[in-house]
């Protein structure tokens, strides 16, 4: 049986988001839809946990996105994916420049924003060049539910405070929120339910308080739709033989 890659894809991003959460029913839910009658190491659903793996180790070698980097590179063989992100050195440049000047003395955390997050990797640039005095809270919003769920991720891989939202920054609409929180034994991450997602579209100007402290700090990045595309197949062998350094280099070379 194939699989489109787009599929393969968006299932790896919420088993690794399901599993996070410890949500055993959506995780379990999607491994029925693999083949898994084989010996254990051999099952297509191994195949989703060795590739977590490579990610992690991958992460604390390049102490980059990664996930945005798999992303463009199955991308390339496929018009289901066709979105490229901003290049780590710019992200890297574009937040230096952004936060050269901060109050290293303020009370209140910096907000800092990115109304087309991509993979996030905006958001995690800024994190990077944060002075350690300095809290902040991430926001990353983009319409497209991969791109959504791959800064959710980001944000917990990078140990970060913040909010990923599935919505349109353009329409100030949602329709997925995760909430993610940073802690001295790594990220974590759930998904909020309506009514405990304070949406902050949903604010009248009038409402805001114009004395509050909070700052904000907009990182903007293009992003556009794409549709999934059923007639590319994943070959899960090629996938395995797949090493490490063919994505960490793609990194280093942007």
């Amino acid at each position: 049986m194939g699989y489109s890659r787009h599929r393969v894809y968006d299932d790896w991003l919420d088993l690794m988001t399901y599993s996070l959460q410890r949500d055993d029913e959506n995780y379990l839910e999607i491994v029925e839809r693999y083949d898994n009658d084989g010996e254990q190491g051999e099952r297509e659903i191994d195949h989703f946990t060795y590739a977590f793996g490579l990610l992690q180790e991958g992460m604390n070698e390049a102490n980059h996105d990664l996930l945005g980097v798999v992303y463009e590179e199955m991308g390339h063989s496929s018009d289901s994916f066709g979105q490229h992100f901003t290049p780590h050195n710019l992200c890297d440049a574009k937040a230096e420049m952004l936060l050269s000047d901060l109050d290293e003395e303020r009370d209140e955390p910096y907000t800092v924003q990115d109304p087309a997050s991509g993979s996030g990797r905006l958001l995690i640039s800024a994190a990077k060049n944060l002075p350690d005095t300095v809290d902040a809270e991430f926001y990353g919003v983009d319409k497209d539910s991969t791109c959504a769920k791959m800064t959710a991720l980001n944000l917990t891989f990078f140990n970060m405070d913040g909010y990923a939202v599935q919505g349109d920054s353009l329409k100030m609409d949602y329709r997925r929120v995760w909430q993610t929180q940073g802690s001295a034994l790594g990220g974590d991450i759930r998904e909020l339910e309506q009514d405990e997602w304070d949406n902050p579209y949903d604010q009248e100007v009038d409402d805001v308080d114009e004395t509050s402290e909070t700052a904000e700090v907009d990182l903007v990045q293009d992003s556009e739709e794409r549709e999934e595309d059923e007639g590319e197949v994943v070959d899960f062998q090629e996938l395995r033989e797949t090493t490490l350094s063919d994505f960490t280099e793609r990194g280093e070379k942007q």
